[in-house]
């Protein structure tokens, strides 16, 4: 089972359990927008007995490889899902805002019933234990909602400036109020006008951090933090092995959570 980004991967490997065995193909750190894939990635693909993708535009790298290999049996998650229009993602041909799994409730509700169904079509002799799993796992995420609804629910601020328009399936979930991103789109450099209007904005919210994500270079995050007088906290969309904290989608949800609360937290509470 190959699967495009890394919390997807940690889901279907926690649903498949040792009967499937799953390959992310973005590595950690790395980018959708500007991830190019290898030789030895397109002959695991060409193997596989599965491909699960997000879709909404995400990790179209892929989709043109897999388009070529009619046998791949494929679950691409955001099909048929209502997407959030994505800042500088308007008109004709575009899909939507793709960071579906970053609201863990969407997960729960809509994500994992499709992943469960898909596996248990790839290995029907393991159904009943993928069903048990997926109970199991449905659990989890309830009680991982619940731990970031009390994180969230009571800051003295709700609105951030972040470096990507990643978090409004998150911002939904918990009330929390996107006042703007540098990048409105990875790959598209901002204007002076739009960074001009995001630092008014940012100053009549009284924000005193910037959102940087590990896939961005942070030097634009740091510009604008300093025309706040503000800090640089990150947040991580994607996680991945070997990055403490972020190492399977409910440490990277939890953590993610709370470096939120720093954002939004007290006045004076600083931090990286």
């Amino acid at each position: 089972m190959v699967v495009s980004i890394f919390p997807v991967a940690d889901l279907v490997s926690r649903v498949g359990g040792d009967a499937i065995q799953v390959e992310t193909l973005l590595p950690p750190r790395a980018s959708p927008s500007t991830w190019e894939v290898t030789p030895a990635q397109i002959r695991s693909l060409s193997r596989a007995a599965g491909f699960v993708t997000v879709g909404g535009g995400l990790d179209s790298w892929l989709e043109g490889l897999a388009a070529d290999m009619p046998r791949l049996r494929r679950l691409r998650l955001t099909d048929g899902l209502k997407l959030h229009r994505e800042a500088g993602n308007s008109g004709e041909g575009k899909t939507g805002d793709p960071h579906v799994w970053l609201d863990p409730i969407l997960v729960r509700d809509s994500l994992l019933p499709r992943i469960s169904t898909f596996l248990q079509l790839l290995a029907p002799n393991e159904a009943p234990g993928i069903r048990e799993r997926t109970a199991a796992l449905a659990d989890t995420l309830t009680r991982l909602d619940g731990e970031l609804r009390a994180e969230l629910s009571s800051l003295p601020r709700r609105g951030f400036v972040s470096t990507h328009d990643a978090w409004g399936y998150f911002a939904e979930r918990y009330d929390l109020e996107p006042l703007g991103s540098i990048y409105e789109s990875p790959g598209h450099e901002p204007s002076a006008k739009g960074l001009a209007h995001l630092v008014d904005v940012a100053r009549a919210s009284g924000a005193t951090a910037v959102l940087a994500e590990p896939q961005l270079v942070e030097t634009a995050a740091t510009a604008l933090a300093g025309e706040l007088d503000a800090q640089v906290i990150v947040v991580d969309p994607l996680g991945g092995p070997g990055l403490p904290g972020r190492e399977s989608y409910t440490e990277l949800m939890r953590t993610d959570g709370r470096a939120f609360a720093r954002a939004l937290g007290a006045p004076g509470a600083r931090g990286h």
